[in-house]
């Protein structure tokens, strides 16, 4: 009689050889289809050639093994982590990257970092080496859509968490946008700032940002006159769209990111519009910069280094089967002399 393969088991599991790999060798697959393969396994008569494999490398292998694990502190969870992100343009994004580095460095763990180009083709790629290698977590930010990617992650049971997103039936860890966004919201509207202008480079976080800031106004049944002006990132096109903002009366601008401070700053002094006087200005983020800018800055401060704790408290919790804490409060609202 024909002894059974590897390929004779992965039909009747109708799953991939690679997946009956892995599951051989006890690494990361979907408990669902490692019953299957279990099964497949069983009827085809391959299991006495598996588990011998197993034993011999359990031999060889087991006693290191356990003196490792025996020495491996709690601080160094020696975890392999991946990150997709479709890129670093923005400098919220730079600076979250920054601090989930930091902090998985801190932890002991090995941070390997993709970059999509917003491409699936790429994600699919990145993805597939992320299951051969059998890393211990996914970390996906602003990447293709959830639908996509637990496409491709369908056969393995390797966590995904979500940066900065929220859906149903993931895991995720976010920044609290709207709920920043609706306390300088009412701090606006206490300095009784009713015509606002918002310019910002991503449509999304705008969103959730007047979100925020219209919530705080509907509380009190507050009129107001919002508007919102997008460009595409650089420092000209800001330009561009600041100047068409200025085209019309407003009391206050929001900026998206601090970085946005530079080409106003460079219209108000072209066009010798004195701050807060003129016109008041706030932004998002609470970097160095805003701290020495004349006059200095109203912002709502992200910490990010709360929120890669957060990150890890995560993924730990995931690799571990446990509960996952509940995140920490990582914004606070830091008044400077921009607004009148």
């Amino acid at each position: 009689m024909k002894k059974a393969t590897l390929a004779d088991v992965a039909a009747l599991a109708e799953v991939s050889k690679a997946t009956v790999s892995r599951y051989l060798k006890d690494e990361n697959v979907k408990e669902d289809i490692a019953l299957r393969i279990a099964k497949a396994i069983e009827e085809t008569g391959y299991v006495a050639k598996a588990m011998k494999k197993a034993v011999e490398e359990e031999v060889k292998i087991g006693e290191k093994k356990k003196r490792v694990l025996k020495k491996q502190s709690t601080v160094n969870r020696g975890y392999r982590i991946a990150l997709l992100c479709d890129q670093v343009m923005l400098p919220r994004t730079r600076e979250i990257l920054d601090a989930i580095c930091k902090e998985l460095y801190t932890q002991g763990c090995l941070l390997q970092v993709y970059f999509t180009q917003n491409r699936e083709d790429l994600e699919e790629t990145y993805l597939t080496s992320c299951i051969v290698n059998n890393m211990d977590a996914i970390l996906v930010m602003s990447c293709s859509s959830v639908e996509f990617i637990q496409k491709q992650m369908r056969t393995t049971a390797i966590p995904i968490i979500y940066l900065c997103a929220k859906g149903e039936g993931i895991t995720s860890v976010t920044i609290p946008e709207t709920q920043a966004a609706e306390v300088l919201g009412k701090y606006l509207m206490q300095k009784q700032h009713l015509m606002i202008r918002y310019l910002g480079s991503n449509v999304q976080l705008a969103n959730l940002h007047m979100e925020g800031i219209k919530e705080a106004y509907r509380e009190v049944k507050q009129p107001h006159d919002f508007a919102v002006k997008i460009s595409d990132g650089s420092y000209l096109d800001t330009y561009a769209r600041i100047k068409e903002l200025f085209a019309e009366q407003l009391d206050l601008l929001i900026l998206q990111d601090d970085a946005l401070a530079i080409p106003f700053a460079k219209y108000v002094q072209e066009y010798h519009i004195s701050v807060p006087q003129n016109v008041s200005v706030v932004s998002f983020g609470g970097q160095d910069l805003t701290r020495i800018m004349s006059p200095v800055m109203t912002s709502v401060v992200y910490d990010y280094h709360v929120f890669a704790q957060d990150v890890f408290a995560a993924v730990q919790a995931l690799i571990e089967k446990k509960a996952i804490p509940q995140q920490k409060n990582m914004f606070y609202l830091q008044e400077g002399d921009s607004v009148r």
